[in-house]
């Protein structure tokens, strides 16, 4: 009697998980980076990126050719120049030296902040419509197709792919 008591509990139970279980779940993958290079609001940004990039480049550039110029002068002169003369124009040399090379990271630093602080409005566009394309299609879940160009999903149909239909939007 016990058992059919509990085989029937746990029948009930199995039946009652399935009919809760089966809610539609439609899930969809998109390629968020595939997306930014195609949104029309990506190409402005890296014209922008660009035009400080080649300011902070010729800033650098004329830098170095600066440095150049008191090098190849400190080397001619080298065996001309008092000791203390010497020995305050090659700390003066390196220097220079540290602070291109401070100047080299600032600049990378500044480009990565640039950079961040550009695209975040088109990331945060992309996802506002990855939400209505993903509305429209009825999809339940959308999930990034790769992160740092690693793969994480592993197997999806193409037809879940909403990539072209969110630039088409985009491009609305």
């Amino acid at each position: 009697m016990k058992q059919k008591t509990i085989l029937s509990i746990i029948l009930f139970n199995l039946i009652a998980f399935t009919a809760f279980g089966q809610t539609n779940i439609k899930v969809g993958f998109a390629d968020i980076e595939y997306i930014l290079g195609n949104m029309p609001e990506t190409a402005k940004a890296q014209a922008d990126l660009d035009v400080i990039l080649d300011k902070l480049q010729k800033t650098r550039d004329s830098i170095v050719t600066d440095y150049n110029v008191k090098m190849e002068d400190y080397k001619k002169t080298e065996t001309t120049l008092i000791e203390a003369v010497k020995k305050k124009t090659q700390t003066d040399l390196l220097r220079i030296e540290q602070g291109i090379q401070g100047f080299e990271v600032d600049m990378q630093t500044a480009i990565d902040y640039k950079k961040n602080e550009l695209l975040r409005p088109i990331y945060k566009r992309i996802g506002e419509l990855i939400r209505t394309v993903a509305k429209e299609n009825n999809f339940t879940h959308i999930i990034n197709s790769e992160i740092d160009g690693n793969s994480i999903i592993l197997y999806a149909e193409e037809s879940t792919d909403i990539s072209d239909l969110v630039i088409a939007k985009a491009k609305m």
